[in-house]
């Protein structure tokens, strides 16, 4: 029994630390904190309530990932996309369901072209899960790799 625990230990404290080392690889890459911190005056005069980062990686064909991220009728959000850290333009699109359903409708398409900041504002109309849609375009060098930070802000 001792053994078969110590195997198991092991072998957990291995996956542990494989995910520890990807995620401070890909903290290496994507410098996270030097983003939020540029990325925070944009936020007022709201109030920082989370960030999430989305790696991207870029390959021969073009292709949409998503996100999901909760919100509350009647609350007043803004949402800052740090996109610095992308070799190529990503297009951003709020939904107010999963993307792939036939009733989810766009909340917010970014048409702005902006390279270092995106900023949306909006007030959902129902609680429940939203969506962030990226839109990755194909590129000439595959396995590029970025990352999106994207802040969340509510209005006190």
């Amino acid at each position: 029994m001792k053994k078969l625990f110590l195997i198991l230990s092991k072998g957990f404290l291995l996956v542990i630390g494989l995910c520890l080392l990807s995620s401070v690889l890909f903290a290496q890459q994507c410098k996270v904190k030097p983003i939020v911190k540029t990325c925070m005056p944009s936020l007022e005069p709201y109030q920082y309530d989370a960030y999430a980062v989305k790696e991207i990686v870029f390959g021969v064909k073009s292709k949409k990932e998503s996100i999901e991220f909760s919100v509350y009728s009647g609350e007043d959000y803004k949402l800052v996309f740090g996109k610095t850290e992308l070799p190529l333009e990503v297009g951003i699109t709020i939904y107010d369901g999963n993307p792939i359903k036939k009733d989810s409708k766009i909340v917010y398409m970014d048409e702005s072209g902006k390279k270092d900041k995106y900023v949306c504002n909006f007030h959902p109309t129902k609680t429940g899960s939203y969506y962030i849609q990226y839109e990755i375009p194909a590129s000439t060098a595959p396995n590029q790799k970025g990352c999106v930070v994207v802040l969340i802000g509510i209005k006190e």
